[in-house]
Protein backbone atom coordinates (compact mmCIF):
# COMPACT_ATOMS: atom_id res chain seq x y z
CA UNK A 1 0.00 0.00 0.00
CA UNK A 2 3.18 2.29 0.63
CA UNK A 3 3.70 5.19 -2.25
CA UNK A 4 5.96 7.67 -1.47
CA UNK A 5 5.81 11.54 -1.98
CA UNK A 6 9.26 13.55 -2.70
CA UNK A 7 8.57 16.86 -1.47
CA UNK A 8 11.18 18.80 -4.04
CA UNK A 9 8.58 22.12 -4.02
CA UNK A 10 11.80 24.23 -1.98
CA UNK A 11 14.31 27.13 -2.92
CA UNK A 12 17.33 26.22 -1.28
CA UNK A 13 18.29 30.08 -0.25
CA UNK A 14 20.95 28.87 1.99
CA UNK A 15 23.26 27.56 -0.58
CA UNK A 16 23.26 30.23 -2.77
CA UNK A 17 25.10 31.49 -5.23
CA UNK A 18 25.54 28.12 -6.04
CA UNK A 19 21.11 27.20 -5.63
CA UNK A 20 19.39 29.55 -7.98
CA UNK A 21 15.66 29.92 -8.87
CA UNK A 22 16.61 27.83 -12.11
CA UNK A 23 18.38 25.32 -10.33
CA UNK A 24 17.91 24.77 -6.69
CA UNK A 25 19.23 22.98 -3.92
CA UNK A 26 17.51 19.62 -4.91
CA UNK A 27 19.11 19.64 -8.59
CA UNK A 28 22.67 20.29 -7.17
CA UNK A 29 25.48 17.55 -7.02
CA UNK A 30 27.43 19.01 -4.73
CA UNK A 31 27.05 16.14 -2.61
CA UNK A 32 27.97 13.36 -4.67
CA UNK A 33 27.73 12.52 -8.44
CA UNK A 34 23.79 12.92 -8.52
CA UNK A 35 21.30 15.31 -7.49
CA UNK A 36 20.04 15.38 -3.93
CA UNK A 37 16.75 14.69 -5.82
CA UNK A 38 18.21 11.39 -7.54
CA UNK A 39 19.66 10.37 -4.51
CA UNK A 40 16.27 10.65 -2.26
CA UNK A 41 14.81 8.76 -5.30
CA UNK A 42 17.28 5.87 -5.42
CA UNK A 43 17.46 5.39 -2.15
CA UNK A 44 13.75 4.04 -2.26
CA UNK A 45 14.90 1.63 -4.53
CA UNK A 46 13.57 -2.02 -3.02
CA UNK A 47 10.93 0.08 -0.60
CA UNK A 48 9.12 1.33 -3.10
CA UNK A 49 8.43 0.68 -6.54
CA UNK A 50 9.50 3.43 -9.11
CA UNK A 51 6.05 3.66 -10.25
CA UNK A 52 4.61 4.64 -6.69
CA UNK A 53 6.88 7.62 -6.44
CA UNK A 54 4.95 10.88 -6.19
CA UNK A 55 7.37 14.30 -6.63
CA UNK A 56 6.21 17.79 -5.87
CA UNK A 57 8.25 20.09 -7.83
CA UNK A 58 7.97 24.08 -8.94
CA UNK A 59 6.39 23.60 -12.34
CA UNK A 60 9.08 25.25 -13.87
CA UNK A 61 11.49 22.51 -12.38
CA UNK A 62 8.85 19.81 -13.95
CA UNK A 63 10.34 18.72 -17.38
CA UNK A 64 13.95 18.77 -15.62
CA UNK A 65 12.65 16.14 -12.52
CA UNK A 66 11.13 13.89 -15.13
CA UNK A 67 14.19 13.94 -17.62
CA UNK A 68 15.90 13.11 -14.60
CA UNK A 69 14.27 10.30 -12.67
CA UNK A 70 12.73 9.34 -15.57
CA UNK A 71 9.42 8.62 -14.48
CA UNK A 72 5.92 9.80 -16.27
CA UNK A 73 5.17 13.11 -16.10
CA UNK A 74 1.57 11.71 -14.14
CA UNK A 75 4.15 11.29 -11.45
CA UNK A 76 5.33 14.74 -11.20
CA UNK A 77 2.60 17.51 -9.68
CA UNK A 78 4.02 21.05 -10.28
CA UNK A 79 3.41 23.85 -7.81
CA UNK A 80 3.22 27.09 -9.93
CA UNK A 81 3.52 28.96 -6.46
CA UNK A 82 4.93 27.85 -3.54
CA UNK A 83 3.13 27.41 -0.33
CA UNK A 84 5.18 25.30 1.82
CA UNK A 85 4.69 21.91 3.20
CA UNK A 86 1.10 21.21 4.30
CA UNK A 87 -0.81 21.92 0.72
CA UNK A 88 1.77 19.84 -1.03
CA UNK A 89 0.58 16.95 1.43
CA UNK A 90 -2.63 17.14 0.98
CA UNK A 91 -2.82 17.37 -2.45
CA UNK A 92 -0.79 14.57 -3.18
CA UNK A 93 -3.47 12.62 -1.16
CA UNK A 94 -6.29 13.63 -2.77
CA UNK A 95 -4.31 12.55 -6.12
CA UNK A 96 -3.36 9.01 -5.25
CA UNK A 97 -6.74 8.51 -3.27
CA UNK A 98 -7.92 8.35 -6.47
CA UNK A 99 -5.71 5.33 -7.76
CA UNK A 100 -5.19 3.87 -4.85
CA UNK A 101 -7.97 3.83 -1.92
CA UNK A 102 -5.96 1.90 0.43
CA UNK A 103 -2.74 4.11 -0.19
CA UNK A 104 0.10 4.54 2.57
CA UNK A 105 1.55 7.96 1.90
CA UNK A 106 5.89 8.62 3.04
CA UNK A 107 6.36 12.20 3.04
CA UNK A 108 9.80 12.84 2.21
CA UNK A 109 12.26 15.53 1.94
CA UNK A 110 14.43 15.90 -0.90
CA UNK A 111 17.40 17.64 0.36
CA UNK A 112 18.62 14.98 3.15
CA UNK A 113 21.72 12.74 3.36
CA UNK A 114 21.19 9.11 4.18
CA UNK A 115 24.02 7.16 4.42
CA UNK A 116 22.46 3.89 5.40
CA UNK A 117 20.15 3.04 2.97
CA UNK A 118 18.73 -0.57 3.97
CA UNK A 119 18.52 0.63 7.41
CA UNK A 120 16.09 3.35 5.99
CA UNK A 121 14.05 1.18 4.06
CA UNK A 122 13.35 -1.01 7.47
CA UNK A 123 12.19 1.64 8.92
CA UNK A 124 10.40 2.88 5.84
CA UNK A 125 8.32 -0.35 6.20
CA UNK A 126 7.77 -0.19 9.52
CA UNK A 127 6.69 2.91 9.71
CA UNK A 128 4.16 2.17 6.95
CA UNK A 129 2.72 -1.17 8.61
CA UNK A 130 2.11 1.04 11.69
CA UNK A 131 0.22 3.80 9.75
CA UNK A 132 -1.73 1.64 7.59
CA UNK A 133 -2.92 -0.29 11.29
CA UNK A 134 -2.93 2.44 13.30
CA UNK A 135 -4.44 5.24 11.30
CA UNK A 136 -1.82 7.60 12.60
CA UNK A 137 0.66 9.85 11.32
CA UNK A 138 4.37 8.15 12.02
CA UNK A 139 7.30 10.47 12.38
CA UNK A 140 10.88 9.94 12.52
CA UNK A 141 12.85 11.32 14.64
CA UNK A 142 16.52 11.02 14.64
CA UNK A 143 18.90 10.45 17.76
CA UNK A 144 20.95 13.88 18.59
CA UNK A 145 24.78 13.40 18.12
CA UNK A 146 25.09 17.07 19.87
CA UNK A 147 22.73 19.82 20.88
CA UNK A 148 21.70 20.93 17.33
CA UNK A 149 20.18 24.63 17.96
CA UNK A 150 19.36 24.69 13.93
CA UNK A 151 16.99 21.40 14.01
CA UNK A 152 13.44 21.32 15.73
CA UNK A 153 12.70 18.35 18.33
CA UNK A 154 10.54 15.89 19.05
CA UNK A 155 10.04 15.06 23.03
CA UNK A 156 8.88 11.11 23.40
CA UNK A 157 6.02 10.29 25.71
CA UNK A 158 5.32 6.50 26.45
CA UNK A 159 6.83 3.84 24.79
CA UNK A 160 3.87 1.83 22.60
CA UNK A 161 6.05 -1.28 22.21
CA UNK A 162 9.71 -2.84 21.14
CA UNK A 163 9.47 -3.42 17.90
CA UNK A 164 11.21 -5.67 15.28
CA UNK A 165 14.73 -4.96 14.11
CA UNK A 166 15.29 -3.17 17.24
CA UNK A 167 12.76 -0.19 16.22
CA UNK A 168 10.90 1.10 19.24
CA UNK A 169 7.74 3.19 18.45
CA UNK A 170 6.95 5.91 20.96
CA UNK A 171 3.86 8.47 21.15
CA UNK A 172 4.62 11.84 20.50
CA UNK A 173 4.40 13.82 23.15
CA UNK A 174 4.92 17.18 21.31
CA UNK A 175 6.79 18.75 18.54
CA UNK A 176 9.64 21.61 20.17
CA UNK A 177 10.77 24.28 17.75
CA UNK A 178 14.36 24.84 17.29
CA UNK A 179 16.03 25.72 21.00
CA UNK A 180 19.00 27.95 22.21
CA UNK A 181 22.15 25.93 23.04
CA UNK A 182 21.04 26.17 26.86
CA UNK A 183 17.71 24.29 25.87
CA UNK A 184 19.17 22.12 23.45
CA UNK A 185 22.23 20.71 25.74
CA UNK A 186 19.24 19.92 28.63
CA UNK A 187 17.19 18.18 25.10
CA UNK A 188 19.91 15.67 24.74
CA UNK A 189 20.81 15.32 28.02
CA UNK A 190 17.25 14.27 29.16
CA UNK A 191 17.34 11.27 26.13
CA UNK A 192 13.95 12.03 25.65
CA UNK A 193 14.15 14.49 22.75
CA UNK A 194 14.57 13.76 19.11
CA UNK A 195 16.24 15.70 16.00
CA UNK A 196 12.62 16.09 13.94
CA UNK A 197 13.92 14.82 10.43
CA UNK A 198 11.23 15.86 8.85
CA UNK A 199 9.82 13.12 7.38
CA UNK A 200 6.38 10.98 8.52
CA UNK A 201 4.01 8.50 6.75
CA UNK A 202 0.36 8.89 6.70
CA UNK A 203 -2.50 6.69 5.68
CA UNK A 204 -3.67 9.19 2.72
CA UNK A 205 -7.63 9.21 4.00
CA UNK A 206 -6.63 10.64 7.36
CA UNK A 207 -4.03 13.37 5.73
CA UNK A 208 -7.34 14.40 3.79
CA UNK A 209 -9.64 13.79 6.94
CA UNK A 210 -7.37 15.87 8.99
CA UNK A 211 -7.19 18.78 6.33
CA UNK A 212 -11.20 18.65 5.90
CA UNK A 213 -11.17 18.84 9.86
CA UNK A 214 -8.46 21.97 10.64
CA UNK A 215 -7.71 23.46 7.09
CA UNK A 216 -10.90 22.93 5.11
CA UNK A 217 -10.07 26.32 3.21
CA UNK A 218 -6.98 23.56 2.21
CA UNK A 219 -9.09 20.65 1.74
CA UNK A 220 -11.58 22.46 -0.58
CA UNK A 221 -9.32 23.76 -2.81
CA UNK A 222 -7.11 20.64 -3.42
CA UNK A 223 -10.67 18.81 -4.14
CA UNK A 224 -11.28 21.17 -6.97
CA UNK A 225 -7.60 21.24 -8.32
CA UNK A 226 -8.24 17.30 -8.73
CA UNK A 227 -11.56 17.28 -9.92
CA UNK A 228 -10.81 18.97 -13.02
CA UNK A 229 -8.13 19.58 -15.92
CA UNK A 230 -4.60 19.52 -13.93
CA UNK A 231 -2.62 22.11 -15.57
CA UNK A 232 -5.97 24.52 -15.36
CA UNK A 233 -6.94 24.28 -11.86
CA UNK A 234 -3.56 24.09 -10.58
CA UNK A 235 -2.82 27.91 -11.96
CA UNK A 236 -6.20 28.62 -10.51
CA UNK A 237 -6.28 27.29 -7.14
CA UNK A 238 -3.16 26.47 -5.95
CA UNK A 239 -2.36 29.84 -5.48
CA UNK A 240 -4.85 30.39 -3.20
CA UNK A 241 -3.85 27.94 -0.82
CA UNK A 242 -2.48 28.75 2.76
CA UNK A 243 1.41 29.05 3.15
CA UNK A 244 1.53 26.68 6.39
CA UNK A 245 4.03 23.93 7.09
CA UNK A 246 2.67 20.21 7.98
CA UNK A 247 4.24 20.76 11.63
CA UNK A 248 1.92 23.80 12.20
CA UNK A 249 -1.47 22.77 10.02
CA UNK A 250 -1.87 19.16 11.11
CA UNK A 251 0.72 18.06 13.85
CA UNK A 252 0.14 20.68 16.38
CA UNK A 253 -3.93 19.73 16.26
CA UNK A 254 -3.33 16.26 16.44
CA UNK A 255 -1.25 16.66 19.85
CA UNK A 256 -1.31 12.96 21.76
CA UNK A 257 -2.32 11.21 18.32
CA UNK A 258 1.27 10.91 16.60
CA UNK A 259 3.70 7.80 16.95
CA UNK A 260 7.27 8.43 16.53
CA UNK A 261 10.42 5.80 15.68
CA UNK A 262 13.63 6.92 16.92
CA UNK A 263 15.66 6.65 13.89
CA UNK A 264 19.81 6.20 13.63
CA UNK A 265 20.52 5.61 9.90
CA UNK A 266 23.22 8.39 9.29
CA UNK A 267 20.58 11.04 8.62
CA UNK A 268 21.74 14.89 7.60
CA UNK A 269 19.81 17.68 7.07
CA UNK A 270 21.37 19.62 4.51
CA UNK A 271 20.07 23.09 5.08
CA UNK A 272 23.37 25.56 3.95
CA UNK A 273 26.48 25.44 3.81
CA UNK A 274 27.55 25.29 7.25
CA UNK A 275 26.85 21.37 7.03
CA UNK A 276 29.82 20.54 4.75
CA UNK A 277 31.89 19.76 7.75
CA UNK A 278 29.45 17.27 8.80
CA UNK A 279 29.89 15.64 5.88
CA UNK A 280 33.35 16.43 4.03
CA UNK A 281 36.84 15.73 5.82
CA UNK A 282 38.26 18.42 7.07
CA UNK A 283 41.91 18.83 7.53
CA UNK A 284 44.64 19.23 9.92
CA UNK A 285 42.79 23.40 10.80
CA UNK A 286 39.46 22.71 10.46
CA UNK A 287 38.97 23.23 6.98
CA UNK A 288 36.55 22.33 4.64
CA UNK A 289 37.10 22.67 1.15
CA UNK A 290 35.44 21.80 -2.42
CA UNK A 291 37.18 22.34 -5.58
CA UNK A 292 41.00 24.05 -5.60
CA UNK A 293 41.96 26.41 -2.75
CA UNK A 294 44.84 27.34 -0.94
CA UNK A 295 44.45 28.33 2.43
CA UNK A 296 47.93 29.63 5.15
CA UNK A 297 47.63 30.62 8.56
CA UNK A 298 43.89 30.02 8.91
CA UNK A 299 41.06 27.84 10.25
CA UNK A 300 37.83 26.58 10.21
CA UNK A 301 36.86 27.63 7.02
CA UNK A 302 34.51 26.18 4.74
CA UNK A 303 35.49 26.82 0.68
CA UNK A 304 33.98 25.78 -2.13
CA UNK A 305 34.89 26.89 -6.09
CA UNK A 306 34.74 25.24 -8.89
CA UNK A 307 37.50 26.74 -11.16
CA UNK A 308 39.40 29.34 -10.22
CA UNK A 309 42.13 29.04 -7.35
CA UNK A 310 40.89 29.96 -4.12
CA UNK A 311 43.54 31.70 -1.53
CA UNK A 312 42.74 32.65 2.43
CA UNK A 313 44.82 33.88 4.36
CA UNK A 314 44.99 34.48 8.32
CA UNK A 315 41.16 34.34 8.43
CA UNK A 316 38.84 31.90 10.07
CA UNK A 317 35.50 30.93 10.07
CA UNK A 318 34.36 32.14 7.16
CA UNK A 319 32.15 30.91 4.22
CA UNK A 320 33.70 31.54 0.94
CA UNK A 321 31.71 30.54 -2.29
CA UNK A 322 32.82 31.17 -5.94
CA UNK A 323 30.56 30.53 -8.69
CA UNK A 324 30.78 31.91 -12.08
CA UNK A 325 29.05 35.14 -11.50
CA UNK A 326 28.98 35.87 -7.55
CA UNK A 327 31.07 35.14 -4.50
CA UNK A 328 29.59 34.55 -1.03
CA UNK A 329 31.74 35.36 1.65
CA UNK A 330 30.25 34.50 4.98
CA UNK A 331 30.90 34.53 8.63
CA UNK A 332 30.46 30.68 9.14
CA UNK A 333 28.55 31.53 11.86
CA UNK A 334 25.74 33.68 10.34
CA UNK A 335 24.52 31.75 7.31
CA UNK A 336 21.23 31.24 8.27
CA UNK A 337 21.27 35.00 7.29
CA UNK A 338 21.90 34.03 3.46
CA UNK A 339 18.25 34.25 2.63
CA UNK A 340 18.61 38.06 4.03
CA UNK A 341 21.11 38.36 1.34
CA UNK A 342 18.75 36.70 -1.41
CA UNK A 343 15.90 38.33 0.03
CA UNK A 344 17.93 41.84 -0.53
CA UNK A 345 18.92 41.29 -4.06
CA UNK A 346 15.11 39.99 -4.94
CA UNK A 347 14.31 43.87 -4.18
CA UNK A 348 16.56 45.04 -7.14
CA UNK A 349 15.44 44.61 -10.43
CA UNK A 350 19.06 44.40 -11.77
CA UNK A 351 20.26 41.88 -9.65
CA UNK A 352 17.30 39.29 -10.05
CA UNK A 353 19.69 37.86 -13.10
CA UNK A 354 21.94 36.47 -9.43
CA UNK A 355 18.86 35.22 -8.19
Amino acid sequence: MLWAVIMAGGSGTRFWPESRQKKPKQLLNIFGRKTLLEQTFLRLKGGVPKERVLVVCQDKHAAQVRRLLKIDSRQIIGEPVGRNTAPCAVLAAATLLKKDPHAVLAFLPADHLIENQARFRKVLKTAGDLAERTGQPVTFGVRPAFPHTGFGYLEMGRCLHKGRQGLAVYHLKRFREKPGLRQARAFVKSRRFLWNSGMFVWRADQVIRTARRYHPGIYQLAQKITSGPAVRTMKTYFPKMKNISIDYAFMEPLKGKILTIPVDFGWNDLGGWQVLPEIWSADNHGNVCLGSSMLHASRGNIVSGRKRLIALVGVNDLVVVDTEDAVLVCDRRQTERIREAVQALSLRKKWHKYL
